[in-house]
């Protein structure tokens, strides 16, 4: 079997789009088995092409919110990183706050901080494209209701950083959640989208 150059493995992933591969993932893009990809896995390292994120994971890129976005998935930016990257609010966060439907977790070394979300509630985000690759955002008026739902935000902080939102987008697919909190973000909701 002829061996791949590291170099040409890198451009395909990084032209691929996605910036933070598994085994599996990688060995898909190059069409490799798994058993090879694992040592281009260590390789890419070596060389210094690519950086080891944890095991079994590597990345083409330095960009943190890319590395958040596609470490965990799925997961999507959201809280105080999200209304900083819409400039809501000025202060950068201490950590990358994400929200996925999977388990919480923190990651100390890359400081990104995933919190578990009820699947219902994992919508209100955009794909948005950075450097050759992709990061997901929540709209700021989720990253809000997100900040509202984690308790991070009381009512008056909606209210106050909600000048010229629009929180009619994400009414209905709220409406559809029934578990823990949902009557709470209901009336949050109504009084939202009546002062608008």
């Amino acid at each position: 079997m002829k061996e791949m150059s590291l170099y040409k493995i890198r451009d395909l992933a990084i032209e691929s789009g996605r910036s933070v591969y598994n085994i599996q993932q990688l060995s898909n893009l190059i069409a490799k088995p798994k058993e090879i990809t694992t040592v281009y896995f260590s390789r890419l390292v070596e060389k210094n092409l690519a950086k080891r994120l944890q095991r079994g994971r590597i990345s083409f890129t330095d960009s943190d919110f890319v590395i958040a976005t596609q470490l965990v998935e799925p997961s999507y930016i959201s809280l105080d990183s999200a209304l900083a990257f819409h400039e809501i609010i000025n202060q950068v966060p201490a950590h990358i706050q994400c929200v996925t439907p999977v388990n919480s977790m923190r990651s100390q070394k890359y400081g990104i901080v995933y919190h578990r979300i009820h699947p219902k509630l994992f919508f209100g985000y955009q794909r948005h494209k950075i450097e050759k690759s992709y990061i997901f955002v929540a709209d700021p008026e989720k990253a809000l209701l997100d900040g509202y739902y984690f308790n991070f935000y009381n009512l008056d902080d909606l209210i106050s950083m909600s000048e010229g939102l629009d929180f009619a987008k994400i009414e209905e697919k709220t409406f559809d959640y029934n578990n823990r909190g949902s009557r709470r973000l209901k009336e949050a909701l109504l009084l939202l989208t009546k002062r608008k």
